[in-house]
């Protein structure tokens, strides 16, 4: 289940520990339901449900029917059992591996107020093994990968987690796991519970200050999920103070009389140009809410966009046609549902024990990432191939 809103959450814990007064302002903003959050509950629920059976004695019964009932939500899709199957494996293949019987967790509620006041959340999985504890937290969404080095959610998690298990059990190693099946992205970090608790101390007075409203506006990457991202007057001035100097400026490798940019210039501007556009279109969409819902904003206007055309009664229009010397089979393209599509349907388990063999593997689009992204650089086969030969 999602953790319960603390003032200083540790879903948040990247933009306040970045950007300390926005955790008041974004207090202050109702949250707006969305699909994807709404999805991710759910699956986080299936989560719960199917793993119960591991740490407690359920009833086959009892679980099979919450989750007959959780398949009856609006947004169930037959995909998300695949997903939600991969992470219950996950966590049993973690707890199984051990040498022996482990101390398993599921939504367990963990206190970090010793570091950020008032500092409460729900860490979806925790493992206690001896000196070793694990923080595993499920990710359903497959917009951007995450990654469990050094993460702040996952940090926290720890400090309210050894809190509560430090006095039975002798901890000193930590293991932060974040599974995001979805992207099969299943990332692990090892470190100490002196690093750990060393971190915790480092924030304190970030944490202070985020709780009080005090401390400096700051613009990020963390902008990203800010409630205050498209009006944040700190970020705009950052992005139009980029824009007006940054690119005024020569850049730094440019060569007298080039009239084109060089690789290294491209990568450069390119660099500089990503968050403008991502505050461009941050303000773009809050200025076409704004108009709908009646707000003036200066210079820009709501237009009714492209219409679309709907037959009204479908067969009424193959009837017409028909009797106007159209074959009916005119009308009508037979094709394949997508794959995706098929394997919604028939569920991702089935799907991979019937069809497996039946399935080729072609090699990803290339996307274009800044070299902080943690996937490995992509290789084009004739590169790898010449690289083979030398």
């Amino acid at each position: 289940m999602p953790e319960a809103h603390a003032l200083l959450s540790a879903s948040a814990a990247a933009r306040w520990l970045n950007c300390p007064p926005s955790a008041r302002l974004c207090a202050e903003i109702p949250d707006e339901p969305t699909p994807y959050a709404a999805e991710g509950t759910l699956a986080h629920e299936m989560c719960e449900v199917k793993l119960e059976p591991f740490v407690t004695a359920v009833p086959k019964r009892t679980t099979a029917s919450k989750l007959a009932a959780l398949k009856k939500h609006e947004l169930y899709q037959p995909e998300m059992d695949g997903y939600t199957d991969e992470y219950v494996d996950y966590i049993k293949k973690t707890a199984l591996g051990l040498p022996g019987k482990a101390h398993i967790a599921v939504e367990q509620k963990v206190n970090y107020s010793g570091y950020a006041p008032e500092g409460f959340g729900t860490a979806d999985c925790v493992i206690v093994y001896k000196d070793r504890i694990h923080i595993i937290d499920f990710k359903y969404g497959k917009g951007v990968p995450v990654s469990a080095e050094d993460n702040p959610q996952l940090k926290l998690y720890a400090l309210g987690a050894l809190e509560a298990y430090g006095m039975f059990y002798p901890i000193n190693a930590v293991s932060l796991h974040i599974v995001q099946p979805r992207l099969k992205n299943f990332s692990v970090w090892e470190t100490d519970v002196r690093y750990i608790r060393g971190w915790g101390e480092s924030i304190k007075t970030v944490a202070r200050q985020a709780f009080n409203g005090e401390g400096d506006f700051s613009s990020g990457d963390h902008c990203r999920f800010c409630k205050l991202k498209a009006t944040c007057r700190k970020r705009a001035e950052d992005n139009l103070k980029l824009a007006e100097y940054e690119f005024a400026k020569p850049l730094s490798r440019a060569k007298d009389g080039e009239p084109t940019l060089s690789d290294d210039e491209v990568g450069e501007a390119l660099s500089l140009a990503v968050n403008l556009k991502r505050w461009a279109e941050d303000l773009e969409g809050y200025a076409l809410s704004a108009a709908l819902s009646g707000k003036k904003i200066k210079g820009w206007k709501a237009v009714e966009g492209r219409t679309t055309r709907t037959f009204t009664d479908l067969e009424k229009v193959f009837q017409t046609l028909e009797a106007n010397g159209f074959p009916r089979e005119t009308f009508y393209e037979r094709k394949p549902l997508p794959f995706t599509k098929i394997e919604a349907i028939v569920g991702k388990a089935d799907f991979q024990k019937l069809l497996e063999h039946l399935i080729a593997r072609s090699q990803g689009k290339p996307a274009l990432v800044p070299e902080s992204d943690k996937r490995p650089e992509f290789v084009p086969a004739t590169t790898a191939q010449e690289d083979f030969k030398q």
